[in-house]
């Protein structure tokens, strides 16, 4: 009876050591793709008060770090642009919004704005 208790026991602890690590692991991995969303989310929002306050230079300025980011996405996260095909295409379809000449001016409509949500908001649906 008391090796079963002990056997018992002893899987008890190691499973919970197998758990505790494999979670810690998994949290790992998402630490860089969390990380980049967040500073981009970070620029889009200052990019949405530039253009509501009608500040170019603040836009520029908000639009170039995204671009930046966006450019970047590639080297942060080399494995999910390689392997994962949906994930590049997000990839390449936020490149097209935001190099599209429109944004590059001052005075942007809602439409021009929601184009650049809309595009985060299709990865974060799929990688949240």
């Amino acid at each position: 009876m008391r090796k079963k208790i002990f056997i018992a026991i002893a899987c008890a602890l190691i499973g919970s050591v197998i758990g505790a690590n494999t979670s810690r692991y998994f949290a790992a991995q998402h630490e860089k793709s969390t990380a980049v969303m967040v500073l981009m989310q970070l620029h889009q929002q200052q990019w949405e008060q530039a253009v509501q306050n009608k500040n170019c230079a603040a836009q520029q300025t908000a639009l170039d770090s995204l671009k930046f980011l966006d450019n970047e996405i590639a080297v942060v996260l080399p494995k999910a642009d390689a392997q994962d095909a949906v994930f590049h295409q997000h990839v390449q379809n936020m490149q097209q919004v935001l190099t599209t000449p429109s944004l590059a001016q001052c005075s942007l409509t809602v439409a021009e704005v929601k184009q650049v949500r809309d595009a985060c908001d299709e990865c974060h649906r799929e990688y949240r």
